[in-house]
């Protein structure tokens, strides 16, 4: 049973003491510590913190602490969609709803996709249009609008299929759908399959002119086509998602001697450049950032032509370069890593994958999330130009992979990943809150779990398996036990959402994603059910 609330009225109490600033709304908001070091004492954080509060939809709630290990006034815990399938991607909109697509297998075949009106508290299973497939679902919303938008790789054969990607978007919380294409001979381009496609919305830039719709649509891919060259491109919408054209050739140059060969499910694979994208973001100016790992370098790419050229700019020390000694030991120790497909099983391979890399704060601060053993934290304060060296945000102990990163109002920023704790096989999701983000000596990063210890989500294995499952009813050679990434986003009241994925079946030896869930994890202030939401900007 959860606990109930209590500290009302010394919360009210240093309210009217001045402890707690009152804002123009008339809510109190919490003051964060200067820093994870200056955090109060356990006995301290434990009388002032208020009790976890009765969130709907939550289970196994856990209670967060600082770096240092004393307490922090938030609570992860999580809730079951009840969508089959991995590589999760969510959104919430303006008025609380929040969706959850499966990337991968879906029960039925197709790709999956989940609403939830009451906090995570009940879930519904949105209907999706023939044209989407059971491969890199992903959904996003317009925060301005409400319209969301999801796209897939198309399918290869049945009633839907096609010889390019489909995209659509539904202004009624997906009950409808508009879909149209990317690429392909009607819009005068080559066919795309593309792979870790992803959506991002926002203003247009001087000089540019939208048609029924407020905003540009964005999306971006890896598309292996030879015609395209095997790297990303990105398409954009200026009517709001009913077509799309590819304004240029995003790719950025890079020499070839950086780019070693790359092993495959047929063997070692040379390629003039790997590229693999996360999802971009627009600032209000309409400045479009896109983040992308070429080459085992991590380099973002600022636009001010809504895609039509890009500068690129390296983050400093962020590279994906594997150590083979510990990639060797994983091997040997770690279930599911030896002889899993292009190394998914394998955490020091998979630290290259992440969808949700890049974010900016209202300070126009920019932040970028990668893995090297640790989920580490890079900062540029000139629009990517320059960036800060790497600083490691995940908590301490954990080994941990498939960072992304998302953020809200001034220096604040919220993180998701699955960790492993030293000595154990098993892996779970971590959700972190850290306030004054831009300044590492300064920052404060609160961390919980979303379920409980002796409950993880991924018992004995984290990123895939040796098995090549095709979907249901058909032979297609596609790879559905790669899990490559997750996402997260704040809600209205401030809570921090994730996809997570979770192994149903609880076996050790279970090597099938069709009997994986996805996982709504969340992160939520602690305060009494009478605070008001605090206000974090947006």
């Amino acid at each position: 049973m959860r606990r109930k609330l209590r500290l009302a009225g010394a919360l009210a109490a240093a309210v009217m003491a001045g402890m707690l600033p009152i804002t123009a709304a008339g809510a109190a908001t919490p003051a964060a510590p200067a820093s994870a070091s200056a955090s109060p004492s356990p006995a301290a954080a434990s009388a002032a913190t208020p009790a976890v509060r009765d969130v709907p939809g939550c289970a196994e709630e856990q209670p967060a602490t600082f770096n240092n290990g004393s307490p922090a006034p938030w609570v992860g815990c999580n809730s079951r969609s009840g969508i089959q399938g991995i590589e999760g991607s969510n959104a919430v909109n303006s008025r609380g709803t929040i969706f959850q697509a499966s990337g991968v297998l879906d029960k039925d075949g197709r790709a999956g996709l989940a609403r939830s009106r009451d906090g995570g508290k009940t879930w519904q299973r949105v209907t999706l249009p023939v044209e989407f497939s059971d491969v890199i679902g992903f959904v996003q919303v317009d925060p301005a609008t409400n319209r969301v938008f999801f796209m897939s790789i198309a399918k290869f054969f049945g009633p839907g299929a096609g010889s390019t990607n489909p995209i659509g978007y539904s202004d009624d919380d997906g009950n409808t759908w508009h879909v149209t294409r990317i690429g392909g001979a009607t819009n005068g381009e080559p066919n795309t399959f593309g792979d870790l496609g992803s959506i991002f919305v926002g203003p247009p830039p001087k000089g540019t002119k939208t048609t029924g719709y407020p905003n540009v649509v964005y999306t971006c891919n890896v598309t292996p086509y030879p015609s395209f060259g095997p790297d990303f491109q990105c398409w954009r919408s200026l009517d709001g998602g009913k077509t799309f054209q590819r304004p240029s050739a995003t790719k950025p140059t890079f020499p070839q001697a950086d780019c070693k060969p790359v092993n495959g499910p047929g063997g070692s694979v040379t390629q003039p450049s790997i590229i693999i994208p996360t999802r971009g973001l627009t600032a209000p100016d309409g400045t479009v950032y896109v983040a992308i790992s070429a080459c085992g370098q991590f380099v973002v790419g600022s636009s001010k032509d809504a895609g039509t050229t890009f500068t690129w700019n390296p983050v400093t020390d962020a590279r994906v370069d594997i150590d083979q000694d510990i990639l060797k030991d994983q091997q040997a120790n770690l279930p599911g890593c030896a002889g899993s497909i292009a190394g998914a099983g394998c955490p020091e391979v998979f630290q290259l994958y992440g969808q949700q890399r890049l974010a900016r704060d209202a300070n126009g601060t920019l932040y970028f999330t990668f893995n090297r053993h640790q989920t580490l934290l890079s900062v540029s304060k000139d629009n990517g130009k320059t960036w800060t060296q790497p600083t490691a945000v995940s908590a301490p102990g954990l080994l941990s992979v498939f960072s992304s990163v998302v953020a809200q109002g001034q220096g604040r920023v919220g993180l998701s990943y699955f960790g492993r704790k030293d000595g154990s096989k098993d892996w779970n999701g971590y959700l972190a809150v850290i306030d004054h983000a831009d300044n590492p000596n300064t920052r404060t990063i609160a961390t919980a779990a979303v379920s409980a210890p002796t409950n993880p989500l991924m018992p004995n294995r984290c990123c895939g398996s040796a098995v090549l499952i095709p979907p249901p009813g058909s032979t297609e050679a596609t790879y559905y036990n790669l899990m490559e990434h997750g996402g997260l986003s704040f809600a209205p009241d401030g809570t921090l959402w994730a996809a997570f994925f979770r192994d149903s079946t609880r076996d050790p030896n279970n090597t099938q994603s069709a009997a994986y869930e996805i996982v709504g994890g969340h992160l939520a202030p602690s305060t009494p059910s009478w605070w008001p939401s605090w206000p974090w900007g947006s």
